[in-house]
């Protein structure tokens, strides 16, 4: 009866806090006085403010009570904001020239992923950040990004970010977390025990600071928590990077350098933006030629010209077997790996060999530091070091990884810890049980911007304030240090590092600004600061003499790898779009199809068809994976390309404390994680049960049917026929649709097959563009999602090893275009310069637009997506003003940035000129990595689309249905290593994709 009753009490209290919780302003005062008499308000105090239940006892009354509820609510706000340096607000009596109403503000920053710096520019309206774009003059992103640069939009709005202090998971303030830290300083410079565990660290005013902690704590030790970076600290491999803007051959072992790492947008621009076929050039507009060797289907490995899936290790085997054949001392004598054919060993040897210093072997950082040290051996031998393998900026390294920060932990050692940025509790592996460690120290500050699995977990939370609106700094993978400066005052408060770590150094009112300009301060004593910190914000990065790398030491006693057991495999893969959870409460990232799976939103273990087929698996079915006695079920996904005896896990999903949107999807693979950290080990057990999971993919919604929706060939068929994709009777048949005639503009676009690597960085894009809301699972398991433009996926060949093509679809804007005769209410409009518009009020969901459009690129409002009741509905100040919000009931789609297409035409009028070619980019167009994307006027000949659509690759997809599509696309060449190409077996190839 006694549980009974408390579990009535506890439903009371929860009743309460949530009908307090939804009421606002006036309405909220109501209720405190309407529920301030009733037990269940006496229980919310002592649960949620201890420190005023003992005013209840009449000391004070109901009145006054209230009273310092409100004074403790407000405290608690404001002290839960760091410090900022004061500014005096007045309204725009004058206002300011360059402010415009209505006219974007651009400011160049910076988004750290991993640690590392990718310059952006943030577009603002009236001080809100509505869309962020690549900084053309960053060195590491070359005026491009990724969906989760993009997706960074969504998560500084996310309102299920931290907002206050915690202790012990209730809500506290800052002046109490100060005290108890005060109370501790003096004891750690004495006897030791502070520990600090960070992410991947990169910021030299972070840096700076905690080698001044280790000054005032001489027995301060630093830890390093990477959950993607393989078995432990990463510090023991080579620090090397690559100029793959010199490599004529590259190997990629493992490493999925187009799509992971600090490099990936660079070496995507350097690999796949140059490739333009041109019969006419030396080079043939190939000059480059890519293999891959990976132990799961990435987006390097589907742009290779050449494949091999290999079990993650078997890749350090098969990279010992090149080293015997090039020639590298040390390496004993050995069989090949099993499965590989020594004549493709032999020609990828040879072609190495004669690229000589325009060779680049690339280890992944899934994989070992032997693996590492062996590339770095294949490229000295190469001659590559020093031409394209270059050695890349010093770091300090940390005092240990996660590892040993447990072992300290159990030995006592630790008394307190500082975790930034990093939640150990979701993403250590699971063999360390580091909740539990985590428990046993005595001090325990978490800095994040959510109140996380660590949050939770630490005696003390603090909340940190998103990348787009602190002060900080960070270096590129090249050593460019960059400056990350606010465009919007922090929305739920939130620290910086480096003001926790001032604290901890006894500086409690620190300003996150003042301290990184007084780091770089300290490095141009002698020069002109303010111009040159105000030159660092405008360009985005900051201009120094660069640091003079150490020469790479070549490793002399490399470690031959033995050969693994027959056994299964478990694979640990960052997400491509979750990453390693960080980004598991982004909806937009949930609901990007990965670039392979075309899975949304669901996890699932990667399987070959051929382990399919041995243990009588199907697509979503259930299985146990088991190790070293840790279980974990999970469905199951066939994938094409997975190496027989390898199982893949993403990381990223599994959260359980991140907010609404990403607790409870999928499995936390890291449970399954040794204690290393490695992430892939033997001894897998899998075992099948009958339960299955209908997975959110989207590969089969909208699909297209014709022949030759994609044209591809080799270098030889290119050159024997250049014109190979154009159509066999070049003009037109007549069409019963009228003529368009096009005075001004004409837009257009053309999409270079040869460039797109399928990382659908577009789709994100054109969601933070134009508004794109997001659906949830159970309305892409119908088929119902949003995306206006999205990437096909096809296979071709064998299911073990086939080849791999990527197609962005979005709307046509076709010159007859099918959906526009047969809308009853003219929704659906051509306009004078041939796009296909849509008249949203004029819409009344008939849907027969899309029944007639060949393309399926048209979208249908099944529901209020977009109202701020819903739980997945993206928060208001997310969306672009200059886009309509669409409801309930009407068709949308791809409008080639209709907004866009206005400004700038708008833009040139009034400055009296003609629209320059290059000045207008759609959001696709923009964001894309290897610049796959033209868009234009095809009014004007000398025009970038112009020029691409005259290429003899140009062609339209259906064009024999005769709609004559605005957008068109330039065939896929392939450049395949002859003696290679001369020893596949004819009969493995298979026409039709597998299923």
């Amino acid at each position: 009866m006694s549980s009974m009753i408390a579990r009535e009490n506890d439903a009371e209290v929860a009743a309460l806090r949530r009908a307090l919780g939804q009421r606002r302003g006036r309405d909220y005062w109501r209720s405190l006085e309407e529920f301030a008499d009733t037990p269940a308000f006496q229980r919310l105090i002592e649960e949620d403010f201890p420190r005023l239940a003992p005013l209840w006892e009449g000391r004070v009354t109901r009145r006054g009570l209230l009273g310092l509820m409100a004074a403790s609510l407000a405290l608690g706000g404001l002290t839960a904001c760091g410090p900022q340096p004061p500014e005096q607000i007045a309204p725009y009596t004058r206002r300011p020239e360059d402010l415009l109403p209505g006219r974007p503000r651009w400011y160049a920053s910076t988004l750290p992923l991993d640690g590392y710096a990718r310059g952006v520019l943030v577009k603002t309206f009236e001080g809100r950040p509505v869309k962020i774009e690549g900084n053309p003059e960053h060195p590491a992103s070359l005026g491009a990004t990724d969906s989760i640069a993009q997706a960074e939009l969504l998560g500084l709005y996310d309102p299920d970010r931290s907002r206050t202090i915690r202790y012990r998971g209730s809500a506290s303030s800052q002046g109490a977390f100060l005290e108890q830290l005060d109370r501790r300083r003096s004891r750690w410079a004495r006897e030791g025990g502070l520990c600090l565990l960070t992410g991947p660290l990169t910021s030299p005013s972070q840096r700076a600071l905690i080698e001044r902690l280790r000054r005032r704590y001489p027995g301060l030790r630093w830890y390093r928590h990477a959950p993607l970076d393989g078995a432990g600290d990463p510090d023991p491999r080579p620090a090397v990077r690559y100029r793959l803007d010199r490599a004529r051959v590259i190997l990629d072992l493992d490493a999925d350098c187009l799509d992971q790492g600090p490099a990936k947008l660079v070496h995507a621009r350097h690999v796949m933006g140059r490739r333009h076929p041109d019969p006419q050039r030396q080079d043939h507009g190939l000059p480059n030629r890519l293999y891959c060797v990976e132990s799961t289907p990435s987006v390097t490995g589907a742009s290779s010209d050449h494949r091999l899936p290999l079990a993650a290790p078997d890749v350090p085997l098969f990279a010992a077997a090149l080293g015997r054949r090039l020639g590298v001392p040390g390496l004993a004598a050995a069989d090949d790996p099993a499965g590989v054919d020594p004549a493709w060993l032999d020609a990828l040897a040879d072609d190495l060999r004669q690229a000589g210093d325009g060779a680049a072997v690339i280890p992944g950082r899934a994989q070992s530091a032997d693996l590492h040290r062996l590339a770095l051996a294949l490229n000295q031998q190469l001659g590559a070091v020093g031409h394209t393998v270059l050695p890349a900026p010093p770091l300090t390294p940390a005092d240990g990884d996660l590892p040993a920060l447990a072992q300290a932990i159990d030995q006592g050692r630790v008394d307190g810890l500082l975790m930034l940025d990093t939640n150990p509790v979701y993403s250590a592996p699971g063999a360390l049980e580091f909740a539990d460690r985590l428990a046993r120290v005595p001090f325990s500050v978490h800095l994040g911007q959510y109140h996380d699995e660590t949050g939770r977990a630490a005696l003390w939370h603090l909340p940190a304030a998103h990348p787009l609106e602190r002060w900080d700094d960070a270096r590129a993978f090249d050593g460019t240090a960059s400056v990350l400066q606010p465009t919007i005052v922090p929305l739920f408060g939130g620290f910086s590092a480096q003001q926790v770590l001032a604290a901890f150094d006894g500086d409690y009112r620190a300003d996150a600004r003042e301290l990184v300009r007084a780091h770089w301060r300290r490095q141009w004593p002698d020069d002109d600061f303010e111009g040159r910190w105000r030159a660092a914000l405008q360009r985005g990065w900051i201009e120094e003499a660069p640091a003079a790398p150490a020469a790479l030491p070549m490793p002399t006693d490399l470690t031959v790898p033995v050969a693994a057991d027959d056994g299964l495999v478990l694979q640990w893969r960052a997400d491509p779009a979750l990453h390693d959870g960080h980004y598991a409460n982004n909806g937009w990232l949930q609901e990007l199809p990965r670039p392979l799976t075309k899975l949304t939103w669901d996890g699932a273990a990667l399987i070959a068809p051929a382990l399919a087929a041995e243990k009588g698996l199907r697509r979503g079915q259930h299985v146990i994976l088991e190790r070293n006695g840790r279980r974990l079920e999970v469905p199951v996904w066939i994938q094409p390309g997975q190496p027989p005896r390898a199982v893949t896990l993403y990381l990223g999903q599994g959260r359980t404390a991140v907010g609404r949107v990403g607790d409870g999807v999928g499995v936390n693979a890291y449970r399954l994680m040794p204690a290393s950290g490695a992430l892939q080990a033997g001894g897998l057990t899998l075992l099948r049960t009958d339960r299955f999971s209908e997975l959110a993919d989207t590969q089969q919604h909208h699909r297209v049917e014709g022949r030759d929706v994609l044209k591809e060939t080799d270098l030889d068929g290119f050159l024997e026929d250049p014109a190979f994709a154009r159509p066999a009777h070049p003009e037109p048949p007549p069409s019963l649709y009228p003529e368009w005639d096009y005075p001004g503009h004409a837009w257009g676009m053309s999409i270079n097959l040869n460039s797109c690597t399928g990382c659908n960085a577009c789709v994100t894009a054109c969601q933070a563009e134009n508004n794109i809301p997001i659906v949830g699972a159970e309305e892409v398991r119908r088929g119902h999602e949003m995306h206006w433009i999205r990437v096909d996926r096809y296979f071709q060949g064998p299911a073990e090893a086939p080849e791999t093509r990527f197609q962005p679809v979005p709307c046509m804007h076709c010159e007859k275009a099918p959906c526009e005769y047969v809308c009853p209410v003219e929704a659906t409009q051509h306009n004078s310069e041939g796009l296909n518009d849509m008249v949203y009020n004029r819409c009344v969901g008939t849907r027969y637009c899309s029944q007639n459009c060949p393309y399926k690129v048209r979208r249908f409002n099944w529901y209020h997506y977009t109202d701020t009741a819903a739980k997945l509905a993206t928060p208001a100040a997310a969306h672009n003003p200059d886009v309509t919000v669409r409801s309930r009931g009407v068709m949308e789609k791809c409008t080639y940035c209709v907004q866009r297409i206005n400004q700038a035409e708008a833009d040139a009028r009034n400055a009296g000129r003609p629209l320059r070619d290059g000045e207008l980019k759609t959001a696709c167009q923009q964001v894309c990595p290897t610049g796959a994307i033209e868009f234009g006027d095809l009014n004007d000949p000398r025009s970038a689309v112009s020029r691409a659509k005259a290429s003899v690759l140009d062609y339209a997809m259906l064009g024999e249905l005769n709609t004559r599509p605005r957008t068109t696309y330039q065939a896929e060449v392939r450049n395949p290593n002859p003696a290679i190409r001369e020893h596949r077996d004819p009969a493995s190839d298979d026409p039709e994709a597998p299923a």
